[in-house]
């Protein structure tokens, strides 16, 4: 097994954090690999029936849009993204859809959501809450995008098991599931549900784990 130096892991977390260069294609190729459930089962947490317009905070490479797109007629679908990487080759790899209008790929800053007010009826993100800056202003960003009555699924893994991974004490900041109940609850939202479950997939660093996901769908 390689034993990987502190400069290699501070490498790893800052490619996680905003993909960039040769060596983020091959990130963002990994992240859409090891986040495949985890992605899929948040997409599901939105209940999507048709004609919604969907916020994706963070996509990578977006290989998972059709997948999404599949799941109900009529979705209007838009992924920003603070790699402009990633939304180079999301917007790539998903141009037919793209060229359609049905999606698009927007770079941002991570700070603001480049949207008016109320502009989706579904906002979801996976494995991008370490990275805020500012977390509670951030989530009263989503919350002014995000339609009255509409949901926001914040998926992460827990910090139980981040914290065994190496990288993870660079770029990371690390949720307990009463953490990020506490930023939604203090970002204004009306309600919220916790789903928990186990994943098993492949690390960052090539290694098989088990992780415990959490997903809170909250209600604006």
């Amino acid at each position: 097994m390689k034993t990987w130096s502190n400069d290699e892991l501070k490498s790893v977390a800052s490619q996680l954090s905003q993909p960039q260069g040769a060596e983020g294609i091959k990130t963002g190729e990994r992240m859409a690999f090891s986040n495949a459930n985890m992605i899929n089962r948040t997409i599901t947490s939105m209940q999507l029936h048709g004609e919604e317009r969907v916020l994706e905070i963070g996509p990578g490479n977006g290989s998972h849009l059709p997948a999404l797109l599949h799941l109900a007629e009529g979705v209007n679908y838009t992924g920003i993204d603070i790699s402009s990487l990633m939304v180079e080759e999301a917007l790539r790899i998903n141009s037919t859809v793209v060229e359609s209008g049905i999606a698009n790929f927007v770079l941002a800053d991570g700070n603001a959501i480049p949207f008016t007010d109320g502009s989706f009826d579904r906002i979801f993100t996976v494995n991008t809450l370490y990275f805020w800056k500012e977390p509670v202003a951030y989530a009263r960003e989503i919350l002014r995008v995000l339609q009255p009555g509409g949901k926001f699924s914040l998926a992460f893994a827990a910090k139980d098991f981040m914290e065994q991974l190496p990288f993870t004490k660079w770029e990371f900041t690390l949720y307990h599931i009463a953490d990020a109940v506490a930023l939604i609850n203090n970002a204004g939202f009306s309600s919220w549900e916790v789903l928990e479950e186990k994943d098993v997939t492949t690390s960052n660093l090539g290694t098989e784990v088990i992780r415990d996901i959490i997903i809170v769908v909250a209600t604006k």
